[in-house]
């Protein structure tokens, strides 16, 4: 039987952990994500946004790019095809978010390209912070977009490019789901884009 996103993101994570000796415990201290999370998370039997996978990935001093990809290619170019983008966070688990990883091939990089996926009716209002800086283009829906005291209103074709370490967050209006181009971007080669992440809980 086919192993899930959820499953092989899991071992992965696990055997990260274990290569470096440490404990689920210790983990949990690091990322301040409660043991149980974890260890569902490395038995893959919950979803996780891109955002909580850079987290433990910075613990575990590796790459989120580790997680979709054993391939070791740092090429000049990379080609990913359509049917071989890694999907993950499924639409309708815990923060409602989907994911397909876009450049998971290369391994030094200082961009980590996406394309989001997002749905009223399971999305949760949550406020993200993080260093670097992060564009976002909207391929479909209309999207209510938050950064810092700021609002703005998103369609199709719109294109915004901010700075990450100002809290921002975003939530579908209407009826269609969202869909977006999303790159984040930390300025180093080494660093794990979304750095320290601030979650609020709405």
């Amino acid at each position: 039987m086919t192993a899930t996103p959820e499953q092989d993101i899991g071992k992965r994570v696990h055997s990260v952990r274990l290569q470096r000796g440490i404990s689920l415990q210790e983990l949990a201290s690091r990322t301040n994500l409660s043991k149980s999370l974890l260890s569902k998370i490395e038995n893959g039997k919950v979803s996780s946004p891109v955002s909580t996978l850079f987290v433990i990935a910075k613990a575990l001093n590796t790459k989120i790019t580790y997680f979709f990809s054993d391939q070791d290619e740092n090429l000049p170019i990379i080609l990913v095809r359509k049917n071989e983008r890694r999907r993950f966070h499924r639409v309708g688990a815990q923060f409602g978010y989907t994911y397909d990883a876009l450049g998971y091939k290369r391994k030094e990089k200082l961009m980590e390209p996406f394309i989001l996926y997002m749905d009223k009716k399971t999305a949760k209002n949550i406020t993200f912070s993080h260093p670097g800086e992060e564009i976002l283009f909207l391929l479909e829906g209309t999207w209510e977009f938050k950064h810092g005291d700021q609002k703005l209103i998103l369609r199709k074709g719109d294109c915004i490019y901010f700075d990450a370490s100002i809290p921002h967050s975003g939530k579908p209006i209407g009826n269609k789901p969202v869909k977006a181009f999303m790159v984040i971007c930390s300025g180093e080669n080494n660093r794990s884009p979304l750095g320290e992440l601030v979650l609020d809980y709405r």
